[in-house]
């Protein structure tokens, strides 16, 4: 449980980084190119670790599992990047954090699991926090806000709840490294042909520093180690104690936010923040108590 909880806290400050990074990037690329070249040094990243892997697993691929895996990473870090077009970092943590919400209501209908009462009061908490944060935010001066770029995020969360819970019920036999690598394969092929016909000449920009310390920090160490981590929390305790990591996520985002890009501390984040952290600790509390 301990490891667990360690890596817990480092795939925090990984993913949480990840919204400072592809923020900078939107300044020249769109987001399928970034998606692409995130993917891309992930993939370098991951494949020694899966050409030394011993007793490498077999996987059928089924277009199930192609959704399951697109759910990981093609399709939410796409919206992601087009939603931070017109959010701030802060903002796009604290809605990130929306996503054990809903893997809880997708559980109930997948998994069929029955709601405790602590997980009930949990989601209309965290519903509060939502709905104060959006309303805050579009009168708070000197933001970037719009409800159509927020309701991108939820989109984003309502994947990554998919992709774990699906997992966790499908695909736990097959080793975390090769899950990873999956991902970003999937998502690397489906990007990359989108990126050839929207900005056929992007490569040219990988020739600054400006794109590639971001795009190793963002593909090698957020998208390769960081999915490698996560799947591996997703086998070993389960898909509610890896989506902790949205407890985390927003005190990173918000921090970044202010310290890198000058972005504005508001009332908005002052109450939603406490709220949405209230509803993930009620979520979570029977493990909390263990």
């Amino acid at each position: 449980m301990m490891k667990s909880i360690i890596y817990l806290l480092f795939l925090s400050l990984l993913w949480g980084s990840a919204f400072l990074w592809t923020k900078e990037l939107l300044s020249y690329f769109e987001p399928p190119t970034i998606v692409f070249f995130r993917c891309l040094f992930g993939l370098v990243a991951l494949l020694p670790f899966v050409l030394l892997k011993k007793n490498r697993l077999k996987v059928k691929i089924r277009p199930f599992f192609l959704l399951v895996l697109a759910l990981g990473a093609a399709i939410p870090w796409n919206i992601m990047a087009f939603s931070l077009q017109g959010l701030d970092t802060s903002l796009s943590g604290i809605l990130n954090a929306t996503t054990p919400l809903f893997a809880l209501i997708f559980s109930i209908f997948i998994l069929k699991t029955k709601p405790s009462w602590n997980q009930t009061t949990s989601l209309l908490i965290g519903f509060v926090a939502v709905t104060v944060l959006m309303i805050f935010s579009g009168k708070a001066a000197g933001i970037q806000f719009s409800i159509f770029h927020a309701l991108l995020m939820f989109a984003v969360t309502m994947s990554y709840a998919l992709n774990s819970i699906w997992i966790k019920k499908y695909y736990t036999n097959i080793p975390a490294v090769l899950l990873g690598f999956l991902t970003l394969l999937i998502s690397a092929v489906i990007n990359g042909v989108i990126s050839i016909f929207m900005e056929p000449q992007a490569y040219a920009h990988l020739g600054t520093w400006d794109t590639i310390i971001p795009l190793l920090i963002l593909g090698c160490l957020s998208s390769g180690l960081g999915n490698v981590i996560f799947y591996h929390i997703v086998s070993s305790g389960g898909p509610l104690l890896a989506l902790m990591v949205t407890f985390i996520v927003p005190f990173i985002t918000i921090a970044l936010g202010i310290f890198f890009l000058q972005e504005p501390f508001h009332l908005g984040i002052a109450i939603g923040l406490p709220l949405m952290i209230i509803s993930l600790i009620l979520m979570n509390l029977p493990a909390i108590k263990k």
